[in-house]
């Protein structure tokens, strides 16, 4: 089978890129450990008394933890506003499924993705995650395949 699909990397695809990736990661306390962190620091430094600088140091690592604290509550607007103003926004990527694996063509990237190189597959409620051998990972949402090429496409992830 060789079937090929297209889609334009925008705010949407971007969102849904972002929660879907969320979804397998539960969330834990610890992504608030550097806020902590960075307020004891400056309560440390705002209670020391070094020749008037403790004070600014202070009051420096306070404002740090509160925007350590805002990176955490906005982590996807942050995120996604970041991937919108990136070269690649905008552009339209095109995949195409082949026996062997998957290939992503864009303007800036030129991907060939073996079967034999996911090391495991982890599916999303509107798509799946393929983790790859060589390190990272890759999105794919079932809004941009057919039925029949997204089905041949997990039996080929299944094998």
């Amino acid at each position: 089978m060789n079937y090929q699909t297209s889609f334009t990397l925008n705010k949407a695809h971007y969102n849904e890129c972002f929660e879907q990736s969320q979804s397998i990661t539960p969330k834990s306390n610890r992504r608030y450990f550097k806020t902590g962190a960075l307020a004891l620091l400056g309560f440390f430094f705002y209670l020391t008394k070094i020749d008037g600088l403790s004070a600014h140091l202070g009051a420096f690592f306070f404002i740090l933890a509160f925007v350590d604290a805002l990176s955490v509550l906005y982590a996807q607007a942050w995120w996604v506003n970041r991937q919108m103003f990136s070269k690649a926004a905008g552009n339209k990527v095109q995949i195409e499924i082949s026996e062997t694996g998957l290939e992503i063509k864009s303007d800036f990237v030129n991907k060939v993705i073996n079967y034999a190189d996911i090391s495991s597959v982890k599916s999303t409620e509107k798509g799946i995650i393929l983790m790859l051998s060589t390190g990272g990972n890759s999105y794919l949402s079932k809004n941009h395949f057919s039925a029949e090429a997204w089905q041949f496409l997990l039996a080929k992830l299944a094998e």
